[in-house]
Parts: C-alpha cells; sequence; structure tokens
C-alpha cells in the first residue's frame, strides 16, 4: 500500500505506517495543486486540518482506497462524496482528547492565576507582586462541564486531582 501524508504528523505515527510494511510519502507542504497532480498515485493519504479533500481532488484519486483524518473533525474532507465513490474515510476520534483536556485545565490555571495579565505586564519591565496577589485557586471551586464525552471526562478527572467539584450536563443518560 502506497500512503500520502499531506499535513505535518507525528513523527511515531509515520514510524508505525513504515512498520506496519506501508510505503509511507511524506508530503506535508505539498500544495493543493501538486496533490492533485500526484494522487492518483496513492492508495491511501493521511490529513490533518490543512489540506481539503473536496470534489475535484477525489475525481483525481482514482487509487484512492481510504482517507484518514488524524484527529476528529471531518469538515476539510467530502466525506458523502468520497464514500460514493468508494473511498473510505477514517478519523482518529480519542487522539487529542489528552491534549485537549489538559489545554482547559491549563486556561483556567492561568485564568485563576491571571498569566496573561501578569505576562504583560512583566514584558514591560514591571514587576506588580501585589497589583497580581490576588489570584485565586482552583481548589474548592466548582466547574461545570456541559458534555461528558471522551474530553469532558478527561478534564473532569483532573479538575477533581486539583480538588475542584464537578457538575455535569449531558444529554444521554449513564
Amino acid at each position: 500500500m502506497k500512503l500520502i501524508v499531506c499535513d505535518p504528523t507525528d513523527p511515531k505515527a509515520i514510524s508505525a505506517m513504515q512498520d506496519a510494511g506501508i510505503e509511507v510519502d511524506v508530503r506535508d507542504d505539498i500544495t493543493p495543486e501538486g496533490l492533485e497532480a500526484v494522487i492518483a498515485d496513492y492508495d491511501a493519504m493521511v490529513v490533518r486540518s490543512r489540506t481539503k479533500v473536496r470534489e475535484p481532488l477525489i475525481d483525481k484519486a482514482t487509487n484512492l482506497k481510504v482517507i484518514i483524518r488524524g484527529g476528529v473533525g471531518l469538515d476539510n474532507i467530502d466525506v458523502k462524496y468520497a464514500e460514493s465513490k468508494g473511498i473510505e474515510v477514517r478519523n482518529t476520534p480519542s487522539a487529542s482528547s489528552n491534549s485537549v483536556a489538559e489545554l482547559t485545565i491549563g486556561y483556567l490555571l492561568a485564568l485563576v492565576r491571571q498569566v496573561p495579565q501578569v505576562t504583560a505586564s512583566m514584558k514591560v519591565g514591571k514587576w506588580e507582586k501585589k497589583a497580581f496577589s490576588k489570584g485565586s485557586e482552583l481548589a474548592g471551586k466548582i466547574l461545570g462541564l456541559i458534555g461528558l464525552g471522551r474530553i469532558g471526562s478527561l478534564v473532569a478527572q483532573k479538575a477533581n486531582a486539583l480538588g475542584m467539584e464537578v457538575l455535569f450536563y449531558r444529554r444521554t443518560p449513564t
């Protein structure tokens, strides 16, 4: 199987595909025109957010059997059209779940500790310790989550580890 990687992708993922005997062509800087010119040579493609897989490209992908989206969203791929041409479309729904949950907790910490404001102050040469000493702690706070799927449940775990109480709403019962 010959596969083209069209967007920057974790080297470990590329190595895993190569170890599985897949011929991997990393072209993570390929232009849309360049991709249209070579796509017929490939059985599979890996994209992230940058590469758009629309009807004109799919029409030129005469040997393509699968499109893999490294990530959750499929908004950059015309899924219905690809499937109508016999091309399977897959994504990696949990690949970034922990990263997103950690980022959420990071934003909460930045908010309560006023990190953006402290950073801006320091960049102009000020050290306003008293002005920013009124930051709060996450411990003892209540976090409300809408949704408790893959990411929401990881955020809840991390928030609990910081001593937060977590309240949530989810559409589907347990």
